[in-house]
């Protein structure tokens, strides 16, 4: 003797809720995500579009001083070589002593290019990231401030004196 029970499931249509009536919330996160992946995708999937152009020519910049501080890097790289060997075939026309210095010059600021192509990266996730916080950010025309007198009520003061009615300004500010 089996014992078996038939469940059926209630559908109703008023349950169907179109997809339009969700809202969509714009996420950080997803912005963050973009820009670490191509610099720049962030703040098109914030619509921000120009500031796009911004990014890339400050990459475009940052490259090409730290390419042009390689190339003078490795010239005066080649000539402390020339000017600190013992071979009379390889004579620099310049002293050892500032080639040495020109040297860690140019390369001071070959690194420095490195370092700020690498703040710019980290720069332009941390901008996508703010503006995807601030994308439902409304702000009315609405910013109003209203002063108006008031009359304050009465009230006894500490001694057990009752008090005048004071007057007052009340200050409202809307936004």
């Amino acid at each position: 003797m089996g014992f078996t029970k038939s469940v059926e499931a209630q559908y109703v249509d008023d349950f169907d809720v179109p997809d339009s009536v969700y809202i969509t919330r714009h996420k950080p996160n997803k912005a963050t995500f973009y820009s670490s992946l191509v610099p720049g995708l962030g703040q098109y999937y914030n619509q921000k579009y120009w500031k796009i152009p911004i990014i890339y020519g400050g990459f475009t910049g940052l490259i090409y001083y730290a390419s042009y501080n390689n190339y003078v890097y490795k010239k005066y790289r080649q000539e402390y070589k020339w000017a600190t060997d013992d071979d009379p075939d390889t004579k620099s026309p310049y002293p050892a002593a500032n080639t040495l210095r020109l040297k860690n010059t140019w390369r001071r600021y070959r690194d420095l290019c490195f370092i700020g192509i690498g703040a710019l990266y980290l720069l332009q996730m941390i901008d996508a990231n703010v503006d995807a916080h601030f994308f439902d950010f409304t702000i009315d025309k609405d910013l109003s401030m209203r002063a108006e007198p008031m009359l304050m009520p009465d009230y006894t003061d500490v001694t057990g004196n009752r008090t005048e009615t004071p007057l007052g300004m009340r200050i409202t500010v809307t936004f």
